[in-house]
């Protein structure tokens, strides 16, 4: 067998909500935690973005933040995270990785699983599935020193979702780096994606 160092990197790349989960993540415990229905929550994110011209991502963001403000509801970092334990995952994804990396590694690939999701970071982040993720490119808060979300660190929303195919496959995982992912990078430096958005 050959070097792990040498077998050749495969990138998949997963939506989360609707594809590793079977509803949106914020409706497990988060819309709850603020006092909201599903169905009300989501109808009122809508109508901000209708009124404002906003992007529909920034506008449920927003609303979290408002939510959490007027019920005096600490939801720091380390909430989100927690939340991410109520997420319900569709049948075999559990075990779907270690499957992939499996099969993967009779074929002598490196397979390297990436999310690319319009959800929460600091949710996904704390699913029983993060630990496999190479990256995960979601949506994410900047926070205060305090822990308290302020403003949009990171949106990702549907047509965005293309630039961290990009980035995943010129390897320039830094999002901070806006240079390297413009640059030229020759086919046979980039990782090869065997489905560029797998449905489970």
């Amino acid at each position: 067998m050959r070097e792990k160092t040498s077998w050749p990197i495969v990138a998949i790349c997963y939506d989360f909500d609707k594809t590793l989960s079977p509803k949106d993540m914020q409706n497990f415990g988060l819309i709850p935690k603020l006092g909201c229905k599903v169905s009300a929550f989501w109808k009122a994110s809508n109508k901000i973005a209708q009124e404002q011209g906003m992007d529909k991502i920034l506008a449920y963001m927003k609303l979290i933040v408002d939510k959490a403000q007027s019920r005096e509801e600490k939801i720091a970092r380390e909430d989100f995270n927690a939340l991410g334990k109520t997420i319900e995952l569709f049948p075999g994804v559990d075990s779907w990785f270690e499957r992939i990396n499996k099969i993967a590694e009779s074929l002598e690939i490196n397979v390297e699983h990436y999310i690319i999701s319009a959800g929460l970071k600091e949710i996904i982040e704390g699913t029983t599935i993060a630990k496999f993720f190479t990256g995960i490119y979601a949506s994410e808060f900047y926070y205060d020193q305090y822990g308290k979300p302020m403003w949009p660190c990171q949106v990702v929303n549907y047509t965005t979702k293309t630039q961290y195919l990009f980035r995943i496959n010129k390897n320039c995982l830094d999002m901070s780096d806006e240079d390297s992912v413009n640059q030229y990078i020759p086919n046979e430096e980039r990782k090869s994606f065997k489905d560029k958005l797998l449905k489970c």
